[in-house]
């Protein structure tokens, strides 16, 4: 595990329970530390955002073990994305 998912993964044990909107927004911005770090360590773009969510999903996919929590949470992730274009 890379020093970010575990960053990532201190943060979501940080609080005892989380609402679908703060794992989102947890994940909104490690998912961003993660492109960033790729992006640092040379990935072009494309796959840099590939990697960086990869990451980022399957720190939160191991923590959240039940699929319509899951679903909720990326589904809020990504209605906030299209509210900030």
């Amino acid at each position: 595990m890379t020093q970010l998912q575990e960053e990532f993964l201190t943060v979501l044990k940080s609080k005892k329970k989380f609402t679908a909107a703060e794992y989102a927004t947890v994940y909104a911005q490690h998912r961003e530390l993660s492109i960033k770090n790729e992006e640092k360590n040379g990935a072009g773009e494309s796959q840099a955002v590939t990697m960086g969510e990869y990451y980022a999903v399957t720190v939160l996919t191991k923590f959240i073990s039940n699929d319509n929590i899951m679903s909720r949470v990326l589904a809020l992730y990504e209605l906030n994305l299209k509210k900030a274009r």
